[in-house]
C-alpha cells in the first residue's frame, strides 16, 4: 500500500533570507516526517522594479530602510545571523556586492523543477547569493550555479541568452499576486492551508500531522 502523498507549493524569492532559512525548517521536518511530499517552488519577486543588472546593495537596502543604527534591516540582519548557524546558514550580508534581480532566478527554477532539481537549485541560488556574493544577475555566474545543482551549463546559457519561459514565469508571479499573497515565505500545503513566514520546523511538522490525520481517516 502506496504512503499518502502530501504536497507543498513554496512561494518565496532568492533574495529573501527568510526564505532560506524557512526552507531549512521545512526540510528539517519532511525529513523527520519519514513521508512522501512533493515540493514545488513558485516564483515571487519582492521587487520587481530593480533593474535587469541589479543594484548596489548598500545603496538599495540604505534606500529602502534608511541607515540609522536600529532600522528594520539591521535589527532583521542580527537575528538571521544568530539564527542561520543552527539551521547550517552562514548568512554574510555585508559582503553582498549587488542586490539581484531574481527574475533570471526564477526562470532557473522552473527549469530544475522539470528536472526534479528544484530543492538544490534553491540552494544553490540562495548559497550563492547570501554566503558566496556572486553576482546572479549575470547569465554566466547563473549557470555555473545550475552546474552545481546538476544541470547542464551551455543549456542553461542558451535558454537564459533567449529569455525562455518568461511569459510563464509572469504568469506564474501574477497568479501568485491574484491569490493574495503579498510575503514570503509562504507554504500552500494541499492547495488549501497557509503557512508564513519563516516558522520552525516543529509548527511544519504539526501541520503535515493534521494533513496525515486527514488523508488516512
Amino acid at each position: 500500500m502506496s504512503q499518502p502523498s502530501i504536497h507543498i507549493d513554496i512561494v518565496s524569492d532568492i533574495v529573501c533570507p527568510w526564505c532560506w532559512l524557512g526552507w531549512r525548517y521545512l526540510k528539517q521536518a519532511i525529513d523527520q516526517s519519514g513521508k512522501e511530499i512533493h515540493v514545488d517552488w513558485r516564483p515571487y519577486m519582492l521587487d520587481a522594479n530593480v533593474p535587469k543588472e541589479g543594484m548596489d546593495y548598500k545603496s538599495y537596502m540604505k534606500s529602502k530602510f534608511g541607515d540609522a543604527p536600529d532600522n528594520k534591516f539591521k535589527l532583521m540582519r542580527q537575528h538571521l545571523e544568530a539564527a542561520g548557524p543552527d539551521a547550517g546558514i552562514d548568512f554574510r550580508f555585508d559582503g553582498i556586492p549587488r542586490r539581484a534581480n531574481t527574475f533570471a532566478s526564477h526562470q532557473l527554477m522552473r527549469w530544475a523543477q522539470g528536472q526534479g532539481r528544484a530543492n538544490d537549485m534553491a540552494e544553490a541560488l540562495f548559497r550563492a547569493f547570501f554566503t558566496e556574493h556572486r553576482d546572479i544577475n549575470k547569465q554566466n555566474i547563473l549557470a555555473e550555479v545550475a552546474e552545481e545543482a546538476g544541470m547542464e551549463p551551455n543549456i542553461i546559457v542558451d535558454l537564459l541568452r533567449q529569455n525562455a519561459d518568461a511569459e510563464a514565469v509572469q504568469a506564474e508571479i501574477d497568479e501568485i499576486s491574484r491569490a493574495g499573497i503579498r510575503s514570503v515565505p509562504t507554504y500552500i500545503y494541499q492547495r488549501k492551508y497557509l503557512v508564513q513566514g519563516a516558522q520552525s520546523a516543529d509548527t511544519h511538522a504539526k501541520v503535515i500531522e493534521k494533513i496525515l490525520t486527514e488523508i488516512e481517516t
